[in-house]
């Protein structure tokens, strides 16, 4: 019996389709729910230059309970090093080297030629290898490279410590038997692939991804790539786990999914990602926020049942203060999700705040570890205190919880420029999750730090507030 690895990319592609880009929230949901249903592998984005990035890394490391968290590395040692910084604390952590290995590729996306790439892909594997030892190296667009070049940098990866090996074949265009030989004939050439795990990276663009899938393993392949998203054209993760089910006893493969709950499971996840014909409810401003969530003769039952859906529990009082504000907005624009957010960020549980930002100095730059002094009055008093973050928002966030002396979990971020210019304002939204309830902060200032800070503490003040008066 075959035991495989699934590794679902839908985190990650989601990042480089526009249409398919989730929302902090949703990215942290979908993740959960495959680590409920057992996947073997996650993959997130990269960490980049958006604090969320490592923010997001960060919480499913403290998250998720059984899958590894794989997320890819940029051809560079800083990237490595912030991506270490945010991972570093998982339970199963991993990098994903990925490597453009076909000539068109190589040239378009780096502008190296197979002479220039190939140390280059091998000094930054030995790199990540050496910071996590659980490192995979990804082929990009395998099946069209040249075969004697794929073999040299295949080996070289392996020499410098890859433990995974994925060979994807970019364009779907492989028929299943065509898959299996190039499978044999790498085998071939690079005999060390046998003490390493081989990884196939299908597309459906044919709609034979599965039988290709089954091809593969059948000639070595005991990991296989799916996306539970439907929009990236990678194999579906529904659709091969059900042949595997279906089929796997036959042929001698078996899995780790907990298909029990497979059905459901595929359902919530192919709502986040809005492929099942559910409303989002425009949960991200940038791609669903033109879209209208509540019409403008909504009721206040309507307001109720779509914060409801949200995730947020509002008083009666709450509710209705939001509900006059609604109903002004409403006059003059279509209220979108993010109105809703603000509104309750801005309105819910208001009350003499317990924490107030005094001041805070951040010192960051590309050569150096972010670091945020962050000063606090409570009760007239003042409390301070210094971290190390990745990037100045995380760091302040970490002072900011030495002081609290709490740490609570991020559910969403979301920052965005409310005027133009070069004294832009920024308006960050925060939503922190405690009790099993949400609660949101908003912060508006011309500094996005300051916004993010103060949306921040606007959020935790909530929370603080709510278990005094034992709500």
């Amino acid at each position: 019996m075959i035991k495989i690895s699934i590794s679902d990319t839908s985190l990650r592609e989601s990042e480089q389709i526009y249409e398919a880009r989730l929302s902090f929230k949703e990215k942290l949901e979908t993740a959960k729910l495959l680590d409920k249903l057992q996947v073997d592998v996650i993959e997130t984005g990269p960490v980049g230059e958006a604090p969320a990035d490592a923010v997001l890394i960060r919480t499913l490391a403290s998250t998720l309970t059984y899958s590894t968290i794989c997320v890819p590395v940029l051809l560079n040692k800083e990237s490595i090093d912030k991506t270490w910084d945010a991972l570093s604390k998982a339970e199963k952590p991993r990098f994903n080297v990925i490597v453009p290995t076909s000539t068109v590729q190589m040239e378009y996306l780096h502008g190296l030629r197979a002479t220039a790439m190939l140390p280059l892909a091998k000094e930054i594997t030995q790199y990540a290898a050496s910071v996590c030892s659980e490192t995979e190296f990804t082929a990009e667009d395998a099946t069209r490279s040249d075969l004697g070049f794929l073999s040299e940098i295949l080996t070289a990866a392996i020499e410098a410590g890859a433990k995974y090996i994925t060979l994807s074949d970019f364009t779907g265009e492989l028929l299943p038997d065509e898959i299996g030989n190039f499978i044999e004939s790498v085998y071939e050439r690079v005999p060390q692939l046998k003490n390493v795990t081989l990884s196939m990276h299908l597309r459906d663009n044919l709609g034979l991804a599965s039988a290709a899938a089954l091809s593969a393993i059948g000639s070595g392949a005991s990991q296989i790539k799916v996306s539970s998203s439907g929009k990236s054209g990678t194999l579906s993760l529904e659709q091969f786990l059900n042949v595997i089910k279906v089929r796997g006893e036959t042929l001698g493969i078996s899995y780790n999914i907990n298909d029990t709950t497979l059905l459901r499971t595929s359902a919530q996840l192919a709502a986040l990602a809005g492929s099942s014909g559910v409303s989002r409810g425009g949960a991200d401003e940038n791609r669903s926020g033109d879209d209208a969530v509540l019409p403008e003769d909504a009721s206040l039952d309507d307001l109720r049942n779509y914060i409801d859906t949200l995730g947020y529990e509002l008083s009666d009082d709450d509710l209705e203060r939001i509900y006059g504000q609604f109903q002004e907005i409403a006059k003059n624009k279509k209220v979108v999700s993010r109105d809703v957010d603000a509104l309750i960020a801005e309105t819910a549980g208001q009350a003499a705040p317990t924490y107030q930002l005094r001041s805070y100095v951040i010192n960051s730059g590309n050569a150096i570890t972010a670091t945020a002094f962050i000063e606090l009055i409570k009760d007239g008093a003042a409390k301070d205190a210094i971290s190390a973050g990745d990037g100045p928002l995380d760091a302040a966030i970490k002072a900011a919880e030495l002081i609290f002396g709490v740490h609570y979990e991020l559910e969403d971020f979301q920052l965005q420029a409310v005027t133009g210019g070069r004294e832009a304002t920024g308006d960050a939204l925060i939503k922190l999750r405690h009790g099993g309830k949400l609660y949101s902060g908003r912060g508006v200032s011309t500094d996005i730090i300051a916004a993010g800070i103060r949306a921040y503490i606007s959020a935790v003040n909530k929370i603080i507030y709510e278990e005094r008066s034992g709500q």
